[in-house]
């Protein structure tokens, strides 16, 4: 017994585990040309662990992690992640980052669990990598997307991508493939990789004749699309973003961007379920210096965190990385507490684009966004 009057957890052998503790590794930009986009995950994860140690922590043990910054590029993400699992010796990896194709192979050559949101099609080609959210996968795009610019009366759309991105490359085929399959041509893709020419891409996507204007870069990047499209008079009916769903960009670009779509796989705040209430008031205690808490990124670093800790529960009270890796890829009907759209199965949906969506509008004085019905959307996969 504890000197509280509790059981101890079993000594086990396993690496980072010990009698009151386990230790996880983040991984994550801190530096770095993408860092930005990434800090308010670790605030998440931050605040799922906070809720999870004041009760108790998982069969005995808190929860700890030791973090480490892949500084944005491939070598690093390999670098850091050898370093917490050969130096730090931590039991398994929370990664948020869009190199994590770096250490991929070395994690599966190794066996040690890595969840966290995928934004690569590396995360759909390792049994030991598990994500609650696909966008991009080596398996066939969905209808949701084309279907519903195609209900907002679009009819030719441009892509704005980065051709220094892989991320945003793949999720630009996978959002033309549904586009098509709708009956919408892609007329044209126009790079937006920083520092952007407003002006010269809003020509460009005038010229391209397109009423739909469809972004697979970063909401600030976007938003400078836009910024030139409405400039040069384009005449668009939908606009379209992945990554738009963000107070700040709100604040930062204003009225230009009102009425521009973006969707998400998971439910956004504006559904305000019991559970989004949890997580806000989690990030207020525990991560404070996140403001405002209701972030896409910080989300992902919550409903993250509270996969891998399902994992870890099943495992039982002495912990395998093996034994974790099995029983979440069987796990069935996992919806983050009622986070996610739609349940997952991750004994048959590993490898595949995720089907249901949340779409929403940024509104007409562009302060918010409006939910759209029905949500969430799911479409089927599209044959290739």
């Amino acid at each position: 017994m504890s000197s509280d009057g509790r059981s101890a957890a079993p000594t086990c052998a396993e690496p980072g585990v010990n009698a009151d503790a386990i230790r996880l590794g983040l991984l994550y930009p801190d530096t770095g040309n993408s860092a930005s986009l990434f800090l308010p995950f670790r605030a998440g994860v931050d605040a799922r662990l906070g809720v999870a140690n004041a009760a108790g922590g998982v069969n005995g043990r808190q929860i700890r992690y030791t973090w480490r910054d892949d500084a944005s590029s491939p070598a690093g993400n390999d670098a850091a992640a050898r370093t917490l699992v050969n130096d730090d010796r931590d039991f398994g990896l929370l990664e948020s980052s869009a190199v994590a194709s770096g250490s991929a192979a070395f994690l599966h050559s190794v066996g040690v669990p890595v969840v966290g949101p995928a934004l690569e099609a590396v995360w759909t080609q390792n049994d030991n990598m598990f994500s609650y959210s696909n966008l991009v996968s080596d398996g066939p795009s969905v209808t949701v997307w084309g279907d519903f610019v195609a209900e907002r009366g679009g009819h030719r759309a441009v892509i704005a991508q980065s051709g220094f991105s892989a991320t945003s490359m793949a999720l630009a085929d996978k959002l033309a493939v549904s586009l098509q399959a709708a009956g919408i041509p892609v007329v044209g893709r126009v790079d937006a990789t920083g520092p952007i020419d407003v002006a010269g891409i809003g020509r460009k996507v005038l010229a391209s004749g397109a009423d739909v204007l469809v972004g697979t870069v970063t909401g600030a990047a976007f938003g400078q699309v836009v910024v030139g499209a409405r400039a040069a008079r384009a005449n668009l009916k939908v606009i379209l973003s992945p990554v738009s769903y963000d107070q700040r960009l709100l604040r930062l670009f204003g009225p230009v961007l009102a009425g521009l779509y973006t969707f998400v796989d998971y439910q956004p705040f504006e559904v305000d379920t019991p559970a989004h209430q949890r997580f806000l008031a989690a990030m207020r205690t525990y991560a404070p210096e996140i403001s405002p808490p209701a972030q896409q990124s910080a989300l992902a670093g919550w409903i993250s965190t509270d996969l891998f800790l399902t994992g870890l529960a099943a495992a039982g009270p002495c912990p395998s990385r093996a034994a974790v890796v099995r029983l979440l890829r069987a796990t069935k009907g996992y919806d983050a507490d009622g986070l996610l759209p739609a349940p997952i199965d991750f004994s048959s949906d590993g490898g595949k684009v995720n089907r249901c969506y949340t779409f929403l509008r940024v509104n007409a004085d562009a302060k918010g966004f409006d939910l759209i019905r029905p949500a969430p959307r799911c479409g089927t996969e599209i044959s290739q």
